[in-house]
């Protein structure tokens, strides 16, 4: 991990310090923070920084690069069935399994992700495909599709994987809270404006990506006109399940969350909004 340019300057006067022929009554022993040689020292501290946060980044993207090519890996999973391909049949040879060349079959699985349970000893995969109509611009794989899917996986995956594919609808977020704004806006173009911001945040949110209660409060928070929000019960549930209150983040279960559609649960009818002229 790089170093500050204050722990890097530190180490520089420090060597400085404990070796002699610098040290002594006519070497480098001026206080002064404009001394030539404090000044060096801190410029060699700003090349190391950046030569050091170059190399952290350096490795942080072979270390990424390593996971996702790593074959049996759960990262490797979740890239390789993206690959699928509808109709399409896969082929062995000694370049290994995969397509022939000018396949054209749809790649069905848009968003995937891979975790494993070391209790079970089992690897989930959560899938989704893209569906401009859908909420959320996503919804489940179909039986038929998923039996696509899982056969495969059976084709590519090691020998004694356990895997296991769920694909769902997407999860419904209810939001309670009060909302103190500038009387002087048009309350309907701030509501719309209020929803249009929530909505926005939980389609930016990555794909089995957690919903945070600030993150909400900050969504509200951007709009112009709103001058504060107190939160109340913000709650998200998946199909007919029970809803879940969520403390401080929730983690969907689909792996995807829109706004809920049940009668009177839509965030402008459980956002209070209240004027306030302070």
């Amino acid at each position: 991990m790089a170093r500050t340019i204050d722990e890097i300057e530190t180490s520089i006067l420090d060597e400085i310090a404990a070796t002699p022929e610098l040290a002594g009554p006519e070497g480098l022993t001026s206080p002064s923070a404009v001394a030539i040689y404090r000044l060096l020292a801190y410029v060699m501290a700003v090349v190391l920084r950046v030569h050091e946060t170059i190399f952290d980044r350096h490795m942080a993207d072979v270390d990424a690069k390593l996971a996702r090519a790593q074959p049996g890996t759960a990262q490797w999973y979740a890239i390789q069935v993206k690959k699928f391909q509808q109709g399409d049949q896969l082929v062995v040879d000694d370049d290994g399994i995969h397509y022939p060349a000018g396949s054209t079959g749809l790649k069905l699985v848009t968003q995937a992700t891979a975790k494993e349970n070391y209790t079970t000893n089992q690897l989930f995969l959560k899938l989704a495909t893209d569906d401009a109509s859908a909420p959320g611009g996503l919804r489940a794989l179909t039986g038929p599709e998923m039996t696509q899917v899982r056969g495969y996986i059976a084709q590519i995956r090691f020998p004694g994987t356990r895997i296991v594919e769920t694909t769902g609808d997407a999860d419904r977020l209810k939001v309670l809270a009060t909302v103190y704004f500038n009387p002087l806006v048009n309350l309907d173009a701030l509501k719309a404006a209020v929803r249009a911001a929530l909505r926005l945040y939980l389609a930016s949110l990555d794909f089995d990506g957690l919903v945070y209660l600030s993150k909400i409060e900050d969504a509200i928070q951007s709009v112009a006109g709103v001058k504060d929000v107190l939160l109340g019960t913000v709650s998200a549930r998946n199909g007919t399940g029970q809803a879940v209150a969520i403390t401080r983040f929730y983690e969907t279960v689909a792996g995807f969350i829109v706004e809920d559609d049940a009668a009177g649960d839509g965030f402008l009818d459980t956002i209070t909004f209240v004027p306030n002229a302070q």
